[in-house]
């Protein structure tokens, strides 16, 4: 039981570790892209996403088709340091799954539902603090 919990704790390690490495190159390309082409348009986060999108798909590839990455290691790279950088990439492969298991309208409602209904709460959160003020 100690060795169980030793190796979740190491996973957790990992993670947050990945995490913290996730968030600052997450932080430095946005600032280095905004930087280069200004903020009229969202540019530096657009790139993290799309980004993050095709590293997703790499881990994805060569877990799965070519087994080079092992479970602690894709974990670590996918929670970790994916999960840090963009939660889009996920979003985007979990809305690819169903779209490849021809789920096409459970595809259509994740994409379409994390967009409006996280827009709505957005607005919905700030409008409650907007009442507190």
């Amino acid at each position: 039981e100690n060795d169980l919990g030793a190796g979740v704790m190491q996973q957790i390690l990992l993670v947050g570790l990945a995490g913290a490495v996730g968030a600052v190159a997450r932080y430095l390309l946005s600032s280095i892209v905004t930087g280069l082409f200004g903020a009229s348009f969202p540019w530096g986060i657009f790139l993290v996403n799309v980004l993050g999108c095709f590293l997703f798909g790499i881990v994805i590839g060569l877990a799965e088709h070519f087994e080079l990455i092992g479970d602690v290691v894709r974990l670590t790279l996918l929670t970790g340091f994916m999960g840090a950088f963009t939660t889009f990439s996920t979003f985007i492969f979990d809305t690819h799954l169903f779209l490849g298991e021809g789920k096409w309208l459970m595809g259509m409602l994740n994409a379409a539902g994390q967009i409006v209904i996280g827009l709505i709460c957005l607005w919905g959160g700030q409008k409650m603090v907007d009442m507190l003020n």
